[in-house]
């Protein structure tokens, strides 16, 4: 898998739909924008395929300057992820890894085309790294850093007043460029929601017009401040349905177990039920341990919580959760 490199910016790029994008591009391309100021702000989207507000936002933003006598205001290295998936608006094609789990090594052609990105964005410097998502469950906007650094959270709040703090999976491109430069991830709640198209679109304007981060300081007691500490996967081999009703899967989870997202849960609510008993729910915890017992407690044919989180990202998607996770759950984080 090659690296396409483009030091300008086709003019279809500015209005093509995004999944007609593989007609421009031929595969993962990063494009070195000029701009007044230098270094470079760093800019990814459609790590995912189904995941079009970021290279929508940057339609928008490079219509906008440049169009403009004065251009950009900081030179951009913008990345375009997987252009293929999003031909048909998949997270990823069958026979590709997830291109936001490829930033940790790896001997794929993926792993290698991810290297050679953080090589050349090390070796030239950046300004700071941008990670644009969209999520498949209803959730607010919220950025997601991986490293407890002053202009890393500067930069998250910059986006929203909901910031998580990650350290697993360990393989995202943020974790990568967080030893780079300030690195952030925004989520910016479900594909196709203008709000979070507007409010990446105004996040993104920001960062290009600062002159430097300055963070300024922030509350301990922040209440908007989450950790995430376990990741819920499933068993090999099984089946989820969402809506209770008639529903036999093996795990089937409460309907609109979405709006769960960012809610304190207290210990037992029921979020749904297992039809085979030889099977549990799977947590990941930032260690690379498996912990679900101390997550989850069955009784009966419920699952119910052994203790109150906070949950983040659960989907309603059995794709979704399959081939990822079913959601995250985090606890209130006090920043030192």
């Amino acid at each position: 898998m090659d690296l396409h490199r483009l030091d300008h910016v086709p003019p279809e790029l500015l209005t093509t739909p995004v999944e007609e994008l593989d007609n421009v591009l031929p595969g993962p391309t990063l494009l070195h924008i000029p701009g007044r100021a230098e270094p470079p702000l760093f800019i990814s989207t459609l790590l995912h395929g189904d995941e079009p507000t970021g290279f929508q936002s940057m339609q928008r933003l490079l219509t906008q300057y440049l169009g403009s006598p004065e251009g950009l205001p900081r030179s951009v290295w913008l990345f375009l992820g997987n252009v293929h998936a999003a031909k048909g608006n998949l997270r990823h094609l069958d026979q590709q890894p997830d291109f936001n789990r490829i930033w940790n090594g790896g001997d794929r052609p993926e792993h290698r085309l991810a290297a050679r990105v953080v090589t050349m964005a090390r070796e030239n410097g950046l300004f700071a790294c941008i990670d644009i998502h969209n999520t498949s469950g209803k959730n607010p906007p919220y950025s997601a850093i991986n490293k407890l650094d002053p202009a890393c959270v500067f930069l998250g709040k910059l986006f929203s007043d909901k910031l998580v703090y990650f350290t697993r999976p360990d393989t995202v491109l943020s974790k990568a460029f967080a030893e780079i430069c300030p690195a952030v991830t925004v989520e910016c709640g479900q594909a196709g929601d203008p709000k979070g198209l507007e409010r990446v679109h105004g996040f993104v304007d920001q960062c290009l017009n600062l002159a430097a981060i300055v963070p300024t300081g922030y509350r301990t007691a922040d209440e908007s401040v989450y950790h995430s500490i376990g990741r819920i996967e499933f068993p090999d081999g099984c089946t989820v349905g969402f809506d209770h009703s008639g529903g036999q899967e093996d795990f089937v989870f409460v309907e609109n177990l979405d709006s769960l997202n960012f809610q304190e849960l207290p210990e037992n609510t029921r979020i749904g039920w297992r039809h085979d008993a030889g099977k549990r729910l799977v947590v990941i915890d930032e260690t690379g341990k498996e912990v679900g017992d101390e997550f989850f407690v069955y009784k009966g044919d419920e699952i119910r919580l052994k203790r109150a989180v906070v949950p983040s990202m659960l989907t309603t998607r059995p794709d979704a959760a399959l081939d990822d996770c079913l959601g995250y759950l985090m606890q209130r984080y006090v920043l030192e």
